[in-house]
C-alpha cells in the first residue's frame, strides 16, 4: 500500500514496524471507521504502547481537510511528532526541534503528494480518496518515523519517557 517506502525511509535501517504499517492502516481506517488524522495518531500511540481514546477523540477535528483543507494524514503527523517530543507538564521543557522537523515533515511530505491538503491530493473525488488516502496515512507514518530516527530518535520511546524523574 505504500508508494513511498523508498523515498521516506532515505537510507534508515529497517524497521520491524513498517512490516505491519499497511496491516494496521487498514484496521484502523477500513476497519475501525477511524479518519486520517486519528490513524496516523493511534499507529503511534500503539508503538509508543499508549491507550488514550481522549487523544484519538481530539484528533477528529483535522479529519478529512477539516482545519482548512489541511491533510488530516499531515496533521496527525505532526500531532505524533508532539506525542514523541512534545511539553505536556508544567515541568517538561518545550521542544527545541519540533518545529523544525515539522517543517521537513510538510516538505516532505508536499514534495512526495505535491501539495499538503486534500483538495491537492484527492480532487475531490470519492473514488480516488478511498483508493489513494491509505496509501497518504501510510506515508505520513513512515515520513515521520523516518525523520525522527533520522535525528538520532529512538522511536520506540518518547522523549519525556528519556528524561529523568524530578
Amino acid at each position: 500500500m505504500r508508494d513511498c517506502s523508498k523515498e521516506c525511509q532515505r537510507g534508515a535501517a529497517p524497521d520491524r514496524w513498517l512490516d505491519g504499517l499497511d496491516a494496521m492502516v487498514a484496521e484502523l481506517h477500513a476497519g475501525q471507521r477511524f479518519c486520517c488524522s486519528q490513524t496516523v495518531l493511534a499507529i503511534g500511540m500503539r508503538r509508543l504502547g499508549i491507550d488514550d481514546p481522549d487523544l484519538l477523540r481530539a484528533m477528529e477535528g483535522f479529519c478529512g481537510g477539516a482545519c482548512d483543507g489541511a491533510c488530516g494524514a499531515l496533521a496527525g503527523g505532526a500531532a505524533l511528532m508532539g506525542l514523541y517530543l512534545g511539553k505536556g507538564t508544567e515541568r517538561e521543557p518545550r521542544s527545541e526541534t519540533i518545529r523544525q522537523y515539522v517543517k521537513e515533515l510538510t516538505e516532505t511530505f508536499r514534495a512526495y503528494w505535491k501539495g499538503t491538503t486534500c483538495e491537492s491530493i484527492v480532487h475531490g473525488e470519492a473514488e480516488l480518496r478511498k483508493r489513494i488516502c491509505p496509501n497518504v496515512i501510510a506515508g505520513a507514518v513512515e515520513m515521520v518515523w523516518s525523520i525522527l530516527g533520522e535525528h538520532g530518535l529512538d522511536l520506540d520511546r518518547r522523549r519525556i519517557d528519556r528524561m529523568p524523574r524530578q
